[in-house]
């Protein structure tokens, strides 16, 4: 008996592999037009298989042979699925929505009615912030974005954001040529660069004097539900961290470079603000893992904690040689390469984008380390093609990898997918990329698009204040929601989901669950990198 049709609710690029899943089983599957309701194609799904991650018997639908553009539903036995399109390019639309998505979740400024429509708001978060550890010194750190559904902003987050858009930008232009519906669109500068410039800006601003950077800017205690203008939750700086200089010594480096060609200017300003805080990270040997001072330890100022700093220096040396071509920074990147995972695009995790800085970078390479960091890739790379077959619905997850922020490793796995595509030419890792991307937009054990506003079955009710209490039904489009979490680590979750549920099903959408259900902004710019690349392998933007 068929119990639902889980697919991508998006749609398929026409000429790629195109699957879906029959929860339950059937003898026979049909494509039907959405409209016309005429069948199109039919095919035998494979036999059910046990999926260990949700708990239920799948059959698979291959109908990868079908290629004709159009709507359609997939009929099975009494049931049928959601919409979805198969189209020469069908993330075009996605990839325009989750750079809007950026847009909305800006901070600092009023979001005009004439880009942002009916989520349209006035003034944030424009007040000086006093130091946490000298309140009497206050600074302007106004500008770039809310981190997720709360009002806080976080350097190393935010410099993960702008990897993701950077690199996309600087592997696949040819993506992001067209017009997003910004302030700064038409000013003769690609829409993904002016929308990273807002984070930039607010970068520089929480750099001080001396090249140290400000690990975040939060209040003590969570935002009341309310929208950006309405929150009088007083902001604070938090102390400066070795993480935060490291990640934004990386990331300044890198956007010198790619911004050199539109804004010498500011190109000069982000180079500047790179080298002062190498030298900040010189002058201050002896890691500190960047945590809450005693004062609001017990308080709910959230963050990450990362007490590994290796890979953070390790990006850091790899853009560093980059701009500059010293064999210091070179000799530096060889050391640190031995000792780091050059695999990830997290904010714990981020040796993967110095991996790509080294790899696709005009610098002259070691073989051994270039050797080394290969290696290390098409390792991982095929580590996750294995789950992704082994998986029932293509999910690149074993049982234990529904965690907080299991959606974002998703999608940085489908970039380390695409990155083994790139250079080992393997079609094998861009499939697998792809099927991550379905498992998102709702082929997934709970049969939900975890993108707002994309798919018929989509996130209604994230963790997110603006979308709560904007008076608007929809939420805000274009967010990205952390997926399922299988430590039921927020009460809401505790009562809402059952307590003997599959991993992949801890997840409930509904706005009060925030580690199942909360946007965050470095989930929709691994999804950017990932659409983008999609969109120009299929030729069409």
């Amino acid at each position: 008996m068929v119990k639902r049709i889980a697919l991508n609710q998006v749609g398929y690029i026409a000429d790629m592999p195109k699957t879906a899943v029959i929860v339950g089983a059937a003898d026979v599957f049909e494509i039907v037009g959405a409209e016309s309701g005429k069948t199109f194609f039919s095919g035998i799904p494979c036999d059910p298989v046990s999926d260990e991650a949700s708990g239920d018997s799948v059959s698979l639908i291959d109908f990868s042979a079908f290629n004709l553009c159009g709507e359609y539903v997939i009929r099975a036995g009494r049931k049928k699925s959601c919409v979805f399109n198969i189209s020469r390019s069908p993330y075009n639309k996605l990839k325009k929505g989750l750079l809007k998505g950026l847009y909305y979740s800006r901070c600092g400024t009023a979001l005009d009615k004439r880009f942002a429509g009916d989520y349209a708001h006035g003034v944030c978060h424009s007040e000086l912030a006093p130091l946490l550890e000298r309140p009497s010194q206050k600074l302007d750190v106004s500008g770039g974005w809310h981190d997720s559904g709360s009002y806080g902003k976080y350097t190393v987050c935010t410099c993960t954001v702008l990897a993701h858009l950077l690199y996309a930008y600087k592997l696949f232009p040819n993506a992001f040529e067209d017009i997003t519906g910004i302030p700064e669109s038409g000013n003769g500068i690609p829409d993904i660069l002016n929308e990273c410039r807002v984070g930039l800006e607010w970068l520089l601003k929480m750099q001080a004097r001396d090249g140290g950077v400000y690990h975040k800017v939060v209040s003590i205690n969570p935002a009341e539900v309310c929208m950006p203008e309405d929150d009088e939750m007083e902001q604070y700086v938090f102390p400066r961290s070795h993480q935060a200089a490291a990640c934004f010594c990386a990331v300044t480096s890198l956007a010198s470079g790619i911004f050199a060609e539109f804004d010498e200017e500011f190109s000069a300003r982000l180079n500047e603000a790179s080298i002062n805080a190498w030298i900040w990270i010189i002058n201050n040997q002896g890691f500190e893992a960047a945590e809450n001072p005693p004062s609001v330890a017990a308080s709910t100022a959230g963050d990450f904690f990362d007490y590994n700093f290796d890979d953070d220096m390790f990006w850091a040396v790899c853009e560093l040689y980059e701009a500059t071509g010293d064999e210091t920074f070179h000799e530096k990147l060889m050391e640190l390469c031995k000792q780091i995972s050059a695999t990830g695009f997290s904010n714990r995790d981020n040796g993967g984008f110095g991996a790509l800085c080294y790899l696709f970078g005009k610098r002259p390479r070691d073989k051994y380390t270039e050797q080394l960091i290969k290696v290390q890739i098409r390792i991982k790379a095929d580590n996750l093609y294995s789950l992704s077959q082994k998986n029932g619905f293509g999910t690149a997850k074993a049982p234990e990898d529904y965690i907080l922020g299991s959606n974002m490793y998703t999608m940085t796995g489908a970039m380390l997918l695409i990155a083994a595509h790139i250079l080992f030419d393997c079609s094998d890792y861009l499939i697998a990329a792809h099927e991550q991307l379905n498992y998102m937009l709702g082929k997934n054990p709970n049969g939900i698009s975890f993108v707002t506003g994309f798919g018929e079955s989509c996130v209604r009710h994230p963790h997110h204040r603006p979308s709560e209490s904007d008076d608007i039904e929809e939420p805000v489009p274009g967010l990205v929601v952390c997926g399922p979490n299988k430590d039921f680590s927020d009460e809401v979750a505790q009562w809402n989901i059952p307590g003997n549920a599959a991993p992949a099903k801890c997840y409930c959408d509904i706005m009060h669950s925030y580690t199942t259900n909360e946007p965050s902004i470095y989930c929709a710019s691994s999804m950017i990198f990932v659409t983008g690349y999609l969109c120009s392998v299929s030729g069409i933007q």
